[in-house]
């Protein structure tokens, strides 16, 4: 670490000893911190902009965000796929204010610049008498990300031309990607219903940390269990719980593990249950469980049914049918993107069994995701008790695990995933 480093102070505000893990406060509170994670995390680390069935035919172009930058993903007229900065290279105005469209180019609305699907700069408006006639608009065309990885029609961004190849910095979670892909029988997802949005008063890493938490759900979402103890799952989660008694379906939860990998990523895994199981085959869903044991074997396809929440450090959380993605805006204010995909080859029915769980839990009336954003506030608040410098992630530290690869596991409810994300926040932020 270079002492002289404008970011060398952070070192001292996360704490590792082999019994001890904490953070400081300020880490979700000091705007200093944040304007630095902008420039030196959400630009040198590959986000996920979108998934190419979102853009599917010449034309169709999705706006999104790069921590603060806002950038557009397009499809041109050949079928290729560009990721560029929405921003004009005039005055700099987004040129792209739409969510999703199709366009046969992008005109700015200020002053009438037009951009091609492509980012190239095609008109000037009033060009004549205000620029030269030999103006270079070749040079002017909206700015291109530098790196753009689409994985298996995932399609991810770097603005840093010098990172690790995205594959590199998945590392040992990619099997774990794979995993959530392969549950498709075509081998490919498809994001069809767009987008509901979230925006809560809180740190982005309240969410980043909470998508592999297995800790909170029997408080947080008390309600939920206990409604399923009382009523059953007639409206199914994936099978996760049958009609069973509140302490068994705690007891279930303490099964299964959480992860933390290289790089910030992390995995928060709960088997599925025999009478989960056989639910999905009593309920009209036997041919897909049949393809999977057919496909890849009894056990492995067992496996691929667990409960698999997958964070793909700094803002991705693959679970539960949803790709879902969080915005930093502010050092206390958050947007959360979550957008359900089907499984391509799947049947309707099944897929509409999906959608239905998904919305039950995590729709914007469900009875996870408010109960979620509800506590991310109250972290924020209580955060403003500066006197109470750290929070503690030490939680399985003495049971974890790491094997030669880097990999931590450890149980369902330790917070290996955390620490994960933490190291690697203090590893792209203190240089």
């Amino acid at each position: 670490m270079d002492t002289h480093s404008p970011t060398a102070h952070l070192d001292s505000l996360i704490v590792e000893t082999p019994e001890d893990f904490r953070v400081s406060g300020r880490l979700y509170t000091d705007p200093d911190i944040f304007a630095l994670e902008m420039k030196e995390l959400f630009a040198k680390t590959w986000i996920y902009i979108g998934h190419e069935s979102e853009v599917a035919s010449p034309g169709d172009f999705k706006t999104a965000y790069m921590g603060l930058r806002p950038v557009v993903l397009s499809r041109d007229e050949t079928g290729a796929l560009h990721v560029f900065l929405n921003r004009c290279r005039h005055r700099g105005s987004v040129v792209c204010r739409a969510e999703r469209g199709n366009v046969p180019r992008f005109r700015c609305r200020y002053h009438g610049w037009v951009y091609g699907l492509d980012g190239s700069l095609q008109g000037i408006s009033k060009h004549k008498g205000g620029y030269p006639d030999d103006f270079d608009k070749s040079q002017f065309g909206l700015m291109p990300v530098a790196r753009v990885e689409n994985y298996r029609g995932l399609i991810f961004a770097n603005l840093d031309p010098e990172a690790p190849g995205f594959l590199d910095y998945l590392g040992e979670a990619k099997p774990f990607l794979d995993t959530h892909l392969d549950r498709a029988p075509d081998g490919e997802v498809e994001v069809v219903q767009g987008a509901h949005r979230t925006e809560y008063r809180g740190n982005w890493k309240f969410q980043a940390e909470n998508s592999t938490d297995g800790y909170h759900g029997d408080t947080v979402h008390e309600s939920f269990f206990k409604l399923i103890a009382e009523f059953g799952n007639k409206g199914g989660m994936h099978g996760a719980y049958a009609e069973a008694d509140l302490e068994d379906i705690f007891e279930h939860r303490m099964t299964g593990r959480s992860m933390g990998f290289e790089n910030g990523h992390g995995i928060w895994e709960s088997p599925m249950t025999a009478d989960g199981l056989a639910g999905l085959r009593n309920g009209g869903f036997g041919d897909y469980v049949d393809w999977l044991e057919g496909r890849y074997g009894l056990r492995r396809a067992h496996e691929m049914m667990n409960s698999m929440n997958l964070v793909i450090f700094p803002s991705l959380a693959i679970l539960h049918g949803q790709f879902r993605t969080w915005r930093p805006i502010a050092p206390d204010r958050t947007e959360v993107s979550i957008s359900f995909y089907k499984l391509k080859g799947a049947s309707e029915a099944y897929n509409d069994f999906r959608l239905k769980s998904y919305q039950r839990f995590f729709g914007p009336a469900g009875f996870g995701s408010p109960d979620d954003v509800e506590i991310f506030a109250f972290n924020q608040t209580g955060l403003q008790a500066e006197e109470v410098n750290w929070i503690l992630l030490s939680r399985g530290m003495a049971r974890e695990t790491m094997d030669n690869k880097g990999v931590r596991t450890a149980d369902s409810t330790d917070e290996a995933p955390q620490r994960a994300l933490h190291r690697a926040w203090k590893q792209w932020m203190v240089r």
